[in-house]
């Protein structure tokens, strides 16, 4: 391939001859600059891109086996919008590890405070039912004849109470009992 008339440019840099940097800032770093602001990037990132971007052109003026083949304003522009770009993917990916690490713990706290709130409801059913079980054999199928939705009047019949009034005071009076029963377990 043919060397592009810039490549003096290259020899001169060889040389140590450090003018065409400031030419190129003068030139470029605008260019830079919008692109960068343009795509997710401050003015910052720019000069720190800028900055990458020329010291790259260094180093490729000092390889021997080099020849430019394009403007030097487009090869540093490139530089650095490979530069750029190379980052944003970097930050990209450090902030789809973040959310996936915030996913994972939060799923890993809604299980265990799923698991707790199991346990917990584990207890709390055993602790019930045992004080359930201290109830008298009245209050027990009195109880459970409510809860199985039989109307008051059925069950008066079935338990041999007078009326559904009695079945209520007595559901009452057993509900209290079994509340103080549970209420004495968790203390």
């Amino acid at each position: 391939m043919e060397a592009h008339s810039d490549h003096k440019h290259l020899q001169a840099l060889r040389q140590g001859d450090y003018s065409i940097l400031e030419h190129l800032y003068e030139a470029e770093a605008g260019a830079v600059l919008r692109y960068v602001c343009r795509n997710s990037g401050t003015a910052a990132d720019a000069q720190d891109v800028f900055q990458e971007g020329i010291l790259a052109l260094h180093q490729k003026a000092h390889d021997p086996d080099f020849t430019l083949t394009c403007p030097i304003g487009a090869l540093l522009f490139q530089i650095c919008r490979n530069k750029w770009l190379s980052q944003l993917r970097k930050k990209n990916r450090e902030v789809e590890v973040r959310k996936a690490e915030a996913e994972r713990y939060e799923t890993e706290n809604i299980v265990h405070n799923t698991l707790e709130k199991i346990e917990e409801e584990e207890i709390r059913q055993r602790k019930l039912d045992q004080a359930f079980g201290q109830l008298s054999e009245l209050c027990q199928q009195l109880l459970q004849l409510l809860a199985s939705g039989m109307a008051s009047a059925e069950v008066a019949e079935q338990l041999g109470m007078n009326n559904a009034n009695t079945v209520y005071r007595r559901k009452n009076a057993c509900a209290e009992r079994w509340r103080n029963l549970f209420n004495a377990q968790t203390a």
